[in-house]
């Protein structure tokens, strides 16, 4: 796992801001992975999570930041989390498996950013989830005809729990609780929008010193950008910026 120089951050997210989500943590992945984005995009959705939890901390610490809002009495609130406290272990290897339902038994493979991709542009959230269903079978044996759109809920569901159970780190949620009034409740982890959060805000700070700094010495950006983060400061507060 790559740290990221300022050059390379501000272009991450340069490449990153029009990006849809799914293909903006390949984004970031690719520039501090040596994987290609084609085996980055392949990983389970859990595997490229803990990726990005090891790339947040690389960059950033072990600190996540976040703000909340309570849903009963609408107090908002800070929280911090640990990266190496989210960070489950993971089997060396993803192995497909099987499930038997009343009406059929397929073998599947977890989800991957290619199947939340294909399904963000499916109408409607019944229609996506079904599709992320298909996708992940790899074969099949049952009555000749039964599809999947023909299943019953139940059987959908155990498919999914199948593969939620596959692949924790697909969905990590944070047990919060309200400093003003004590609820409890929980939300889930979007460790792709905290670091992109980060890194965009970052790439900013960055460019609003090579502005300042460009103004008072006429350097390029490619010179400040060069220079380490101490320097760049040094220089920035003997221009008063």
């Amino acid at each position: 796992m790559r740290s990221l120089s300022a050059s390379q951050l501000v272009e991450v997210w340069e490449r990153g801001v029009n990006q849809h989500p799914v293909d903006r943590a390949l984004t970031l992945l690719s520039a501090c992975c040596e994987e290609t984005t084609a085996e980055l995009a392949e990983l389970s959705i859990g595997r490229r999570d803990a990726r990005l939890l090891e790339a947040y901390e690389r960059i950033f610490g072990p600190t996540l930041e976040g703000f909340a809002q309570c849903p009963q009495c609408g107090e908002q609130f800070e929280y911090r989390l640990s990266t190496r406290e989210l960070a489950l272990p993971l089997p060396a290897t993803e192995q497909p498996m099987v499930v038997k339902t009343a009406e059929t038994c397929l073998r599947l493979r977890p989800l991957n950013s290619l199947d939340l991709r294909a399904a963000s542009d499916s109408p409607g959230v019944d229609r996506a989830f079904k599709l992320l269903l298909e996708r992940c079978v790899m074969e099949r044996d049952d009555r000749p005809g039964v599809s999947l759109e023909d299943l019953p809920e139940s059987a959908l569901e155990q498919i999914a729990s199948c593969l939620a159970q596959a692949d924790p780190l697909a969905e990590i949620l944070i047990d919060l609780t309200c400093c003003a009034c004590s609820h409890c409740w929980q939300v889930l982890l979007d460790i792709e929008g905290f670091l992109w959060a980060k890194l965009s805000a970052m790439a900013r700070r960055l460019l609003q010193q090579v502005h300042a700094l460009a103004r008072a010495y006429g350097w390029s950006e490619s010179d400040i950008m060069a220079l380490s983060a101490v320097r760049r400061q040094a220089y920035l507060e003997m221009v008063g910026a």
